[in-house]
């Protein structure tokens, strides 16, 4: 049965569903380090801050969390007020303008969506609801009501019109749901709070981070590829000087009916959960990217998972895939190959 959601949450600072995030071992508050847990946009986040004076670093923490809450009341699809919600409410009417910040997410999904051949998709939210994920009451819908759904999901449904910065849907139905991409930009903005104030840190949020600068006395960032067969367990670990990783993975988050497991990364496609691959790390300068393209990239697989990450500049992937053996390979992006180094068994 699906995971408990505690036990994920404990998980996500220790894991964060493909990727551990070790620097300097997230130790406690030092003279020289803050560190702030809140619960924010569905999950567990952490902020931690180097440099500086005490007083410094908790006003960089709130100011970045408060960007966060910012884009949490725009995007969010649990809140009634939200700028998303009267998107999806009153789009299919007529054109709605839309915020800056909402409309950098959605150019940015609708850009990611054609590369991958409609594999991410921000017009998922009816599905979500059939599959029962959104409301944490998963079950296998019946083929009449995907049949059902199959024309309000897909991206071509959506219409974003640059000059007048304003989205419309072409048909009644289309539900936005902005889980796959919102956090990657919410942690982008949080660690321009950093860099801007002249800290280094990391935001955390959930399997999206963003890393600013470099630990106290640590040449670079340490990321832990995690087993997805033995949750908990390295395969290997990344070296990096910082920027985004995002990582997907279908281990956490599933149930099982009728004896077969069913993640919660959905193919737009097939409008069914994928099981190409096993797990996916982004490493990316843009946290927004690399957010939205670990889902189509554990969809597409290894050949064309990594034809569609590597399309974008200085971004990069490693794809946990099933051997023929059955454990796990690992297939990454080649600028990542000298970064990496696999765990002792």
């Amino acid at each position: 049965m699906r995971r408990p959601a505690r036990r994920m949450i404990l998980v996500s600072m220790v894991v964060l569903c493909a990727a551990v995030t070790r620097p300097a071992q997230l130790a406690a508050d030092t003279p020289v380090s803050t560190r702030v847990h809140r619960y924010l946009m569905g999950t567990s986040m952490t902020i931690e801050v180097y440099g500086g004076d005490p007083r410094s670093r908790a006003d960089a923490i709130d100011e970045a969390f408060a960007s966060m809450v910012e884009i949490d009341r725009l995007m969010s699809n649990y809140r009634a007020d939200s700028e998303l919600a009267g998107i999806n409410a009153h789009a299919a009417e007529h054109p709605i303008h839309v915020s800056d910040p909402m409309w950098g997410v959605l150019s940015a999904a609708q850009m990611v969506s054609h590369r991958s051949g409609g594999a991410f998709d921000i017009t998922v939210g009816p599905l979500g609801r059939l599959w029962g994920f959104h409301d944490k009451k998963p079950h296998v819908p019946t083929e009449a009501e995907l049949r059902q759904v199959r024309p309000v999901v897909g991206y071509e449904n959506v219409v974003l019109d640059q000059a007048a910065q304003t989205v419309s849907f072409h048909r009644a139905g289309v539900e936005l749901d902005l889980g796959g991409i919102a956090k990657g930009f919410a942690v982008e903005l949080a660690g321009g709070v950093l860099r801007r104030r002249g800290f280094a840190g990391l935001i955390d949020a959930g399997g999206n981070q963003y890393l600013v600068g470099h630990p106290t006395g640590k040449p670079d960032w340490q990321i832990g590829i995690e087993d997805p067969d033995k949750p908990g367990t390295l395969l290997g670990v990344l070296e990096l000087d910082g920027g985004a990783v995002s990582t997907s993975g279908g281990y956490h988050n599933f149930f099982v009916e009728g004896g077969k497991q069913y993640g919660h990364l959905l193919d737009p496609r097939s409008l069914r959960p994928s099981n190409t691959s096993l797990s996916v790390t982004i490493v990316s300068p843009d946290a927004t990217l690399a957010d939205a393209l670990s889902k189509p990239a554990y969809i597409l697989g290894p050949v064309e998972g990594l034809r569609v990450v590597e399309s974008f500049p200085g971004t990069m992937a490693i794809i946990g895939t099933r051997s023929a053996s059955g454990g796990v390979d690992l297939v990454m992006s080649s600028a990542l190959r000298a970064r990496f180094h696999r765990a002792a068994p």
